[in-house]
């Protein structure tokens, strides 16, 4: 009884099911038979099974019963079983209709009848795919452990065995996760983005991804900590049985897990030797072994610097694209190696997301790495102030900047210095208070709000200010001044 059809269940007289609509279709195979009653079972059942229901996910309206039987057909099910428990609500000429057209059966199934026994008989009779759906969840399993040996990856050994290409992407960054030999072109990432929109709290079940009117790929939730989706490319819709795309999705998942956790300690690592050869604590040729480790030996590189706040997102981007690189924060910026080569990568992938980056100048001297840093914290700064995306260090810089620690610390003097002077002495806070009220475009009740201090007091500030500095806040030449000299006096403080 390997090939059971609908029909076969209609004249086995013990399982009461009477046909309702849909007799074309009664020589539909059955591989299975499943419950459910969500209000979409065309997520949950898949293609040659049967959809038992009590009558819970049948919807009330005509139309609406007639989208059911559409979406199951298209899903590729054998057909409906519906218990006749009064549990359903009346059903529609329209939903017969439909069923009669598309060749979809509707069965009754009497009240004395269990869905188990329906579904054991279904079962018996399928045990040979059965043994073939075991089989190639055993090949998965192989695939798994094969692509940990390096012969190669699990998306390729999976793709393999299921007969269509899979990807993985994460549609929170953006980005693709797991290597692949081929990776999925950039449009159809953003398509599946795109598809999944707001949802990203509760992933869709299965989700066509069409673009320009073609469908480019189906789509399917990994139970990851990443807002991941496992990604099926091709022009038609993918009919994958139920079984083995849970142990399919659990593979991919778990590959993903342990990959994010490697990466998390990866990370770390990094991060730490960035530091102890900023702060001096580790030498050149102790360090050089470590940085060949991560191909940025004897490489020309530069420094990306920016708001500590996008380091988490620039580790899983990068880290996504497979590129070597260190990174590193302290206080409010973050700053990321890279060599040379991945430069223009690395920075289309970022800025998009991230609105101000600054970059060092380029060099391979890694003695030169705290410099770097500072100068890449500068080209930020610079960015800010002229609202660019990106700005390098240069002897080119637009903004009439000073380019040295010791020029920053003079022009930060000369503008700054009888305020630093009198906060030093008298234990006050002005030149925050001109840093905040700048940044907050000279609104009082944004500034006082942030240094919780009263209107009144913000007004004896900054009139203390003026009286201290000979400029006044309200002047556009002298506003100019105060705000240069204090991206001055960050950088010179290291800050």
């Amino acid at each position: 009884m390997a090939s059971l059809t609908v029909a076969d269940l209609v004249v086995m007289r013990q399982l009461s099911c009477t046909p309702l609509a849909g007799d074309s279709g009664l020589d539909h195979r059955l591989v299975w038979a499943h419950v459910c009653e969500l209000p979409d079972p065309w997520n949950w059942v898949g293609a040659d099974e049967l959809l038992m229901t009590t009558g819970m996910c049948i919807p009330k309206s005509a139309a609406d019963q007639r989208d059911l039987v559409r979406h199951l057909h298209e899903r590729g099910t054998a057909g409906i079983a519906i218990g006749d428990d009064q549990q359903a609500p009346p059903l529609h000429d329209e939903m017969f209709a439909e069923a009669n057209r598309l060749g979809y059966p509707i069965l009754s199934v009497g009240h004395s009848t269990p869905f188990s026994a329906i579904g054991r008989t279904v079962a018996v009779a399928a045990q040979s795919e059965q043994i073939i759906r075991i089989a190639r969840l055993s090949k998965l399993y192989e695939a798994t452990r094969s692509a940990a040996l390096g012969e190669a990856t699990l998306l390729d050994q999976i793709s393999r065995e299921l007969g269509f290409e899979v990807h993985v992407v994460d549609v929170e960054v953006h980005s693709e996760v797991l290597a692949r030999r081929t990776r999925l072109p950039r449009d159809v990432v953003t398509a599946v983005v795109d598809e999944v929109g707001d949802r990203l709290d509760r992933l869709p079940t299965r989700l066509p991804v069409v673009r320009d009117e073609r469908l480019v790929a189906t789509t399917f939730p990994l139970p990851t900590h990443r807002k991941c989706m496992l990604v099926a490319e091709g022009p038609d819709e993918v009919e994958l049985d139920a079984f083995v795309l849970l142990h399919s999705q659990s593979l991919v998942a778990i590959e993903v897990e342990r990959l994010t956790r490697e990466r998390e300690r990866t990370d770390a690592a990094e991060e730490q030797l960035m530091r102890q050869i900023v702060d001096g604590a580790l030498g050149f040729d102790a360090a050089e072994p470590l940085l060949e480790q991560l191909g940025l030996a004897h490489q020309q590189w530069a420094v990306l610097c920016f708001a500590v706040t996008q380091l988490p997102f620039a580790r899983t981007v990068i880290g996504d694209l497979t590129i070597s690189k260190m990174t590193m924060s302290t206080g409010e910026e973050s700053y990321l190696l890279v060599a040379d080569r991945d430069f223009d990568e690395v920075v289309s992938a970022l800025r998009p997301t991230i609105p101000a980056i600054g970059v060092s100048a380029r060099t391979t001297a890694i003695t030169r790495l705290g410099d770097a840093l500072r100068q890449a914290r500068w080209a930020l700064h610079a960015a800010r102030a002229d609202g660019s995306s990106l700005a390098e260090y240069s002897s080119a810089a637009p903004l009439f900047l000073p380019r040295t620690l010791s020029e920053a610390h003079f022009a930060a003097r000369a503008i700054l210095g009888d305020l630093i002077d009198y906060d030093a002495e008298n234990q006050s806070q002005l030149v925050e208070t001109l840093d905040a009220y700048l940044s907050l475009d000279r609104s009082w009740t944004e500034t006082a709000d942030q240094l919780l201090i009263h209107r009144q007091t913000l007004g004896y500030r900054l009139k203390k200010i003026e009286a201290l500095t000979g400029r006044s806040t309200k002047s556009s030449a002298d506003i100019s001044s105060f705000w240069n000299a204090l991206v001055a006096y960050r950088i010179s403080r290291g800050s």
